[in-house]
């Protein structure tokens, strides 16, 4: 029986068809992408090489970049989480319907946005209130 690599050591991954088989392996697949990200961001944000005689200038600009690094580990582990729940939404059978409202969300906003979890109209009226 061949394998893929999303049913490599993991035989009870669910089996699904047609749209569903491709949101369900885009968002697997993005996933991989990103923790692949995350181990590099990891390894070398995680690990600092400060040399004796170094000048300050250097140090606090490794320093800036060093701290940059840990946002973007900190953001890419955030949309692992966020992948992690719309794949629970796939096997649930709620993916692609809107968190706050209930409505379909548009295929377009999944297909920029593959995790999304609510629709357009949620969104925008969220972030509105939220800046106001």
């Amino acid at each position: 029986m061949q394998g893929s690599k999303r049913n490599a050591g993991n035989e009870s991954a669910p089996v699904f068809r047609g749209k569903k088989k491709e949101q369900y392996d885009r968002l697997i697949d993005l996933r991989e992408q990103l923790l692949e990200e995350l181990r590099t961001l990891s390894d070398h944000s995680l690990t600092y090489n400060k040399q004796a005689g170094e000048e300050l200038a250097d140090i606090g600009s490794d320093q800036f970049l060093r701290e940059m690094e840990l946002g973007l580990v900190t953001e890419e582990g955030r949309k692992v989480r966020l992948i992690d729940e719309a794949i629970e939404r796939i096997k649930g059978g709620s993916y692609g319907l809107c968190s706050e409202c209930g409505k379909e969300i548009s295929e377009a906003r999944l297909e920029a946005l593959p995790y999304a979890k609510l629709c357009i109209k949620c969104k925008s009226r969220r972030e509105s209130a939220e800046r106001a």
